[in-house]
């Protein structure tokens, strides 16, 4: 295989980017090639890249994998998101220029190197003609770095990771001392370190100026006309940008009968690397996906005009847990499911697992309140490893899917269905509508969607989340009154579940979510300067005039 290292690409201010350029073993005599682009800020020498690149090398592409500007090899500031779109255009405006490159380039990558191929395609490279968008990190403040206005302290140990021109594996950071430090202001300084980036972020905690010009708009959409594969799985993080960047192209794009979409049983790394387990469940073997031979018969199609009946496959591709099965649909979501609410019930004690919590589809009627205590102080703990970007090349910790050691504290709301009769399959988004409130002006709420097998497992299947005081509107805080009842409409991720005969649906609602998320100190004072925690009671309603419940789109 022929490779040539460190090629230099000058952008429009003179900067330099570094590629890695991979070539079929023809080498450069044997082209022109069609191109395919990969930009990343994790070094363009990572294990999954390199992979790919030599794969789809073997098979008649020159790959290049190229270090972001001020990332390893290239030269620049490295700003995150803030660039990439002038780079991106820029990067492949030059590959097309090649005597090597037949002009026809293919771009690829996840997470942030998702996020680069949206930057570029809204400047409307020319010679930009299709893209494979995995895991694409990109509707700002909703996914990253806020979650409808919370805080995600993942992204602050991402900042960490990528604050030199090399990788930070933070492995000898004392992360239980520095995530729990106040005010999150200084939270850079008990890490040791400056993030200005960090404190840009805090700045700008409401969905302002600052993260809107970043989002794509309808009109960015409408000028991308480029037939794309989208990658996502049920439990990746980055699961709403990825659906906001399909969502945009099939609304507004003039290629919206060219968009597909394969979302797998996979968490963020899982939509580049898939497992057959996770968290300790096993979703048998289909669940691992030959994502390499995907991303050659799509490039195959697109870039090289092989007739391997790409256009005229399904356009959605989704697995459904719970049964493990692939299934198929002309469009994402299927058009065949019926939205059917389940409300929650209780005799006013729903907490833990031990509670009396009830859900079912029948409504409620004269039913106490339930209430639990949320102390910041003493928040739910989700994870069991605080470090969040370890090395590489370490195994890492897997967090079990099955939620019972959480679900057994008082501070966590718990209703649970009387074991399913027939099979329920769930595909879509599911959403809950909270009647609820709190002694204090502000507050969150955490909601999860379970399985609850004969066994007793609870097994995670969608979250949804959302601070009170962005309840109206992320571009801007409205307060709670002590006694008053509000309405929170909280959207869940994804799902495409079965549950069988014999096992239980369940809700669980609580106020934290620690250290993915930070802590809410329930006074509702500024975000960023918060230092003295209060504690909260918080009441969940279930009543003739105050049905909270969650709907779940039920396939046909």
């Amino acid at each position: 295989m022929h490779n040539l290292w460190d090629l230099r690409t000058p952008m429009r201010d003179g900067v330099e980017l570094s590629s890695d350029l991979y070539l079929p073993p023809e080498g450069l005599d044997g082209g022109p090639y069609p191109v395919v682009l990969m930009r990343t800020p994790y070094s363009n020498q990572q294990a999954t890249y390199v992979r790919y690149a030599r794969h789809l090398a073997k098979h008649g592409y020159a790959v290049a994998i190229q270090d972001v500007r001020g990332r390893h090899d290239s030269a620049g500031s490295f700003y995150p998101f803030r660039d990439e779109g002038p780079d991106g255009y820029d990067s492949i405006e030059w590959l097309a220029r090649q005597d090597w490159c037949t002009g026809k380039i293919g771009m690829m990558g996840g997470s942030y190197a998702g996020w680069v191929q949206w930057a570029a395609a809204r400047e409307r490279p020319p010679h930009l003609t299709t893209l494979v968008s995995a895991a694409a990190a990109g509707r700002w403040n909703e996914e990253l770095p806020y979650r409808n206005g919370i805080v995600m302290l993942v992204m602050f140990g991402w900042l960490h990771s990528v604050a030199a021109r090399v990788q930070q594996t933070g492995a000898d950071v004392d992360w239980e001392r520095v995530l729990r430090h106040l005010p999150l202001r200084t939270m850079d300084h008990a890490l040791g370190r400056e993030l200005p980036v960090w404190q840009d972020w805090l700045d700008h905690h409401t969905l302002d100026a600052y993260w809107q010009q970043m989002r794509l708009t309808a009109e960015d959409f409408a000028g991308i006309d480029v037939p794309v594969l989208h990658i996502t799985g049920w439990y990746d993080g980055d699961q709403p940008g990825a659906l906001f960047f399909y969502e945009g192209m099939r609304t507004h794009s003039p290629a919206a009968s060219k968009q597909f979409i394969t979302i797998g049983p996979w968490n963020h790394g899982g939509t580049r690397t898939p497992r057959q387990t996770m968290g300790g469940v096993d979703f048998g073997p289909t669940a691992v996906e030959d994502l390499d031979d995907a991303h050659l018969r799509w490039f195959d199609y697109w870039l090289k005009g092989t007739r391997n009946g790409q256009a005229t496959a399904k356009r959605a591709r989704y697995f459904v847990t719970g049964t493990n099965e692939w299934h198929e649909a002309g469009r994402w979501p299927p058009p065949r499911t019926t939205p059917t609410r389940y409300f929650l019930h209780s005799d006013g004690h729903a907490n833990s697992l031990s509670g009396d919590g009830v859900l079912s589809d029948a409504k409620p009627g004269e039913e106490p309140s339930d209430s639990y205590s949320y102390d910041p102080t003493d928040p739910v703990v989700v994870v069991t490893d605080l470090n969040f970007y370890p090395d590489p090349g370490a195994q890492g910790v897997d967090t079990p899917l099955d939620r019972r050691w959480i679900e057994r504290r008082e501070d966590v709301l718990v209703y649970t269905s009387a074991p399913i009769d027939q099979p329920i399959e769930v595909v879509g988004k599911p959403r809950v509508e909270l009647l609820a409130g709190s002694d204090c002006p502000d507050t969150d709420w955490f909601v999860h969607l379970s399985d609850v097998a004969p066994s007793g497992a609870s097994i995670a299947l969608a979250d949804g989340i959302l601070r009170a005081r962005f309840r109206d509107s992320l571009e801007r805080e409205t307060f709670m009154a002590p006694g008053e009842v509000y309405r929170f409409a909280i959207e869940l991720m994804l799902v495409g579940h079965t549950f069988k005969p014999g096992h239980r649906m369940r809700i669980s609602i609580t106020s934290s979510h620690f250290p993915i998320w930070s802590r809410n100190l329930n006074t509702g004072g500024p975000i960023a300067e918060e230092t003295i925690p209060r504690i909260a009671s918080n009441r969940v309603f279930h009543d003739r005039t105050h049905a909270s419940h969650v709907v779940l789109p039920v396939a046909r």
